[in-house]
Protein backbone atom coordinates (compact mmCIF):
# COMPACT_ATOMS: atom_id res chain seq x y z
CA UNK A 1 0.00 0.00 0.00
CA UNK A 2 1.26 3.47 -0.88
CA UNK A 3 2.06 5.66 2.11
CA UNK A 4 0.11 8.90 1.58
CA UNK A 5 0.26 10.38 5.08
CA UNK A 6 2.90 11.60 7.50
CA UNK A 7 3.23 10.76 11.20
CA UNK A 8 5.40 13.40 12.92
CA UNK A 9 6.25 12.36 16.46
CA UNK A 10 7.68 14.27 19.37
CA UNK A 11 9.89 12.04 21.54
CA UNK A 12 9.60 13.00 25.22
CA UNK A 13 6.12 12.26 26.54
CA UNK A 14 5.00 10.78 23.20
CA UNK A 15 7.36 7.89 22.51
CA UNK A 16 8.91 7.56 25.97
CA UNK A 17 7.85 8.45 29.49
CA UNK A 18 10.80 10.78 29.99
CA UNK A 19 9.37 14.07 31.23
CA UNK A 20 9.74 13.05 34.92
CA UNK A 21 13.40 12.22 34.18
CA UNK A 22 14.05 15.75 32.89
CA UNK A 23 12.35 17.23 35.95
CA UNK A 24 14.33 15.14 38.42
CA UNK A 25 17.65 15.97 36.74
CA UNK A 26 16.82 19.68 36.56
CA UNK A 27 15.51 19.90 40.09
CA UNK A 28 18.64 18.34 41.53
CA UNK A 29 20.74 20.97 39.78
CA UNK A 30 18.37 23.79 40.71
CA UNK A 31 18.59 22.88 44.40
CA UNK A 32 22.40 22.97 44.27
CA UNK A 33 22.32 26.53 42.95
CA UNK A 34 19.38 27.79 45.00
CA UNK A 35 17.11 28.23 41.97
CA UNK A 36 13.37 27.97 42.62
CA UNK A 37 11.09 27.60 39.62
CA UNK A 38 7.30 27.75 39.52
CA UNK A 39 4.51 26.26 37.40
CA UNK A 40 4.84 28.97 34.74
CA UNK A 41 8.55 28.21 34.39
CA UNK A 42 7.88 24.49 33.86
CA UNK A 43 5.23 25.31 31.27
CA UNK A 44 7.87 27.29 29.38
CA UNK A 45 10.44 24.49 29.66
CA UNK A 46 8.30 21.69 28.17
CA UNK A 47 9.05 21.18 24.51
CA UNK A 48 11.97 23.64 24.53
CA UNK A 49 15.55 22.67 23.80
CA UNK A 50 18.07 22.97 26.65
CA UNK A 51 19.71 26.07 25.12
CA UNK A 52 16.43 27.99 25.38
CA UNK A 53 15.79 26.72 28.92
CA UNK A 54 19.18 27.81 30.26
CA UNK A 55 19.05 31.15 28.40
CA UNK A 56 15.72 31.76 30.16
CA UNK A 57 17.19 30.82 33.53
CA UNK A 58 20.19 33.08 32.96
CA UNK A 59 17.91 36.06 32.39
CA UNK A 60 15.48 35.36 35.22
CA UNK A 61 17.85 34.35 38.01
CA UNK A 62 21.10 35.54 39.59
CA UNK A 63 23.55 36.38 36.78
CA UNK A 64 26.45 35.36 39.05
CA UNK A 65 25.42 31.70 38.76
CA UNK A 66 27.70 29.73 36.46
CA UNK A 67 25.04 28.48 34.07
CA UNK A 68 27.55 26.65 31.89
CA UNK A 69 28.54 24.59 34.93
CA UNK A 70 24.88 24.10 35.88
CA UNK A 71 24.06 22.94 32.34
CA UNK A 72 26.97 20.48 32.30
CA UNK A 73 25.85 19.00 35.62
CA UNK A 74 22.26 18.75 34.39
CA UNK A 75 23.33 16.95 31.21
CA UNK A 76 25.33 14.39 33.21
CA UNK A 77 22.43 13.71 35.58
CA UNK A 78 19.95 13.54 32.71
CA UNK A 79 21.93 10.87 30.88
CA UNK A 80 22.12 8.86 34.10
CA UNK A 81 18.31 9.12 34.50
CA UNK A 82 17.85 8.03 30.88
CA UNK A 83 20.07 4.99 31.31
CA UNK A 84 18.30 3.79 34.43
CA UNK A 85 14.67 4.77 33.95
CA UNK A 86 13.60 5.44 30.34
CA UNK A 87 10.63 3.36 29.09
CA UNK A 88 8.14 3.49 26.19
CA UNK A 89 4.77 5.15 26.80
CA UNK A 90 2.21 2.34 27.28
CA UNK A 91 0.54 1.46 23.99
CA UNK A 92 2.96 3.42 21.80
CA UNK A 93 4.58 0.47 20.02
CA UNK A 94 1.25 -1.12 19.06
CA UNK A 95 -0.02 2.22 17.76
CA UNK A 96 3.20 2.93 15.83
CA UNK A 97 3.25 -0.50 14.20
CA UNK A 98 -0.42 -0.18 13.19
CA UNK A 99 0.36 3.09 11.36
CA UNK A 100 3.30 1.76 9.34
CA UNK A 101 1.29 0.65 6.32
CA UNK A 102 -0.24 4.06 5.53
CA UNK A 103 2.05 6.58 7.23
CA UNK A 104 5.64 7.68 6.69
CA UNK A 105 7.14 8.38 10.10
CA UNK A 106 9.69 10.85 11.42
CA UNK A 107 10.83 11.76 14.92
CA UNK A 108 10.83 15.52 15.65
CA UNK A 109 12.53 16.47 18.90
CA UNK A 110 13.96 19.56 20.61
CA UNK A 111 16.79 17.39 21.96
CA UNK A 112 20.18 17.54 20.24
CA UNK A 113 21.23 14.80 17.79
CA UNK A 114 24.16 13.97 20.08
CA UNK A 115 21.87 13.12 22.99
CA UNK A 116 19.39 11.26 20.77
CA UNK A 117 22.12 9.05 19.33
CA UNK A 118 23.49 8.42 22.83
CA UNK A 119 19.95 7.60 24.00
CA UNK A 120 19.33 4.95 21.37
CA UNK A 121 22.69 3.32 22.12
CA UNK A 122 22.38 3.29 25.92
CA UNK A 123 18.75 2.94 27.04
CA UNK A 124 16.15 0.17 26.62
CA UNK A 125 14.39 1.89 23.68
CA UNK A 126 15.34 1.54 20.00
CA UNK A 127 15.58 3.89 17.03
CA UNK A 128 12.62 2.43 15.16
CA UNK A 129 12.05 5.63 13.18
CA UNK A 130 12.64 6.09 9.46
CA UNK A 131 13.98 9.64 9.89
CA UNK A 132 14.79 12.14 12.64
CA UNK A 133 14.84 15.94 12.96
CA UNK A 134 16.58 17.21 16.11
CA UNK A 135 17.49 20.61 17.54
CA UNK A 136 20.82 20.23 15.72
CA UNK A 137 19.15 20.41 12.29
CA UNK A 138 17.12 23.60 12.79
CA UNK A 139 17.73 27.27 13.43
CA UNK A 140 14.48 27.68 15.38
CA UNK A 141 13.12 25.11 17.82
CA UNK A 142 9.51 24.65 18.98
CA UNK A 143 7.17 26.57 19.19
CA UNK A 144 8.53 27.77 15.83
CA UNK A 145 7.09 25.72 12.93
CA UNK A 146 10.52 25.05 11.35
CA UNK A 147 11.06 21.57 12.89
CA UNK A 148 7.75 20.24 11.57
CA UNK A 149 8.07 21.91 8.18
CA UNK A 150 11.51 20.34 7.78
CA UNK A 151 10.14 16.99 8.90
CA UNK A 152 7.34 17.00 6.30
CA UNK A 153 9.83 17.99 3.62
CA UNK A 154 12.20 15.21 4.72
CA UNK A 155 9.58 12.47 4.32
CA UNK A 156 8.11 13.98 1.15
CA UNK A 157 4.55 14.39 2.45
CA UNK A 158 2.70 17.76 2.29
CA UNK A 159 2.30 19.15 5.82
CA UNK A 160 -1.48 19.26 5.32
CA UNK A 161 -1.44 15.46 5.07
CA UNK A 162 0.53 15.02 8.28
CA UNK A 163 -0.46 14.30 11.87
CA UNK A 164 1.71 15.72 14.66
CA UNK A 165 1.68 13.97 18.04
CA UNK A 166 2.67 16.21 20.95
CA UNK A 167 2.39 16.48 24.72
CA UNK A 168 3.28 20.16 25.27
CA UNK A 169 1.87 23.57 24.39
CA UNK A 170 5.10 24.57 22.63
CA UNK A 171 4.91 21.45 20.47
CA UNK A 172 1.23 21.92 19.68
CA UNK A 173 1.86 25.49 18.57
CA UNK A 174 4.76 24.39 16.38
CA UNK A 175 2.64 21.76 14.64
CA UNK A 176 -0.35 24.06 14.16
CA UNK A 177 1.81 26.91 12.85
CA UNK A 178 3.37 24.50 10.35
CA UNK A 179 -0.10 23.60 9.04
CA UNK A 180 -0.49 20.06 10.38
CA UNK A 181 -3.29 18.50 12.37
CA UNK A 182 -2.14 18.02 15.97
CA UNK A 183 -3.11 15.31 18.43
CA UNK A 184 -2.14 15.92 22.05
CA UNK A 185 -1.51 13.14 24.56
CA UNK A 186 -2.14 13.98 28.22
CA UNK A 187 1.04 12.26 29.38
CA UNK A 188 2.58 15.51 30.69
CA UNK A 189 -0.19 18.13 30.91
CA UNK A 190 -3.96 18.07 31.35
CA UNK A 191 -6.46 18.98 28.62
CA UNK A 192 -6.80 22.54 29.92
CA UNK A 193 -3.18 23.21 28.84
CA UNK A 194 -3.44 21.25 25.59
CA UNK A 195 -6.72 22.75 24.34
CA UNK A 196 -5.16 24.28 21.19
CA UNK A 197 -4.72 20.76 19.74
CA UNK A 198 -7.19 19.40 17.17
CA UNK A 199 -7.72 16.29 19.29
CA UNK A 200 -6.78 15.41 22.87
CA UNK A 201 -6.45 11.80 24.06
CA UNK A 202 -5.44 10.17 27.32
CA UNK A 203 -3.99 6.96 25.90
CA UNK A 204 -2.88 5.33 22.64
CA UNK A 205 -5.77 2.90 22.88
CA UNK A 206 -7.97 5.81 21.71
CA UNK A 207 -6.07 6.10 18.40
CA UNK A 208 -5.79 4.05 15.23
CA UNK A 209 -4.75 4.84 11.63
CA UNK A 210 -8.35 5.33 10.49
CA UNK A 211 -8.99 7.98 13.14
CA UNK A 212 -5.81 9.84 12.14
CA UNK A 213 -6.74 9.78 8.46
CA UNK A 214 -10.27 11.01 9.22
CA UNK A 215 -8.80 13.95 11.14
CA UNK A 216 -6.49 14.85 8.23
CA UNK A 217 -9.31 14.65 5.69
CA UNK A 218 -11.81 16.57 7.84
CA UNK A 219 -10.70 19.99 6.52
CA UNK A 220 -9.67 18.95 3.01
Amino acid sequence: MRKEYGLLLDFDGIVVDSEPLYERAMNRQFRRYGIRVGADDWLFFKGKDSRAVFAYLREKFDSRIDFDELHAGYKKELLDEFRKNMRYIPGFLDFFNACKTQFRDILVTSTSREIMLWTFENVPVSNIFSHMITATEVQNTKPHPEPYLKAAEKIGIPIERCIVLEDSLNGIRAGKAAGAKVIALTSTFGPEILKEADLIVDAYEELDPERLIALINKSQ
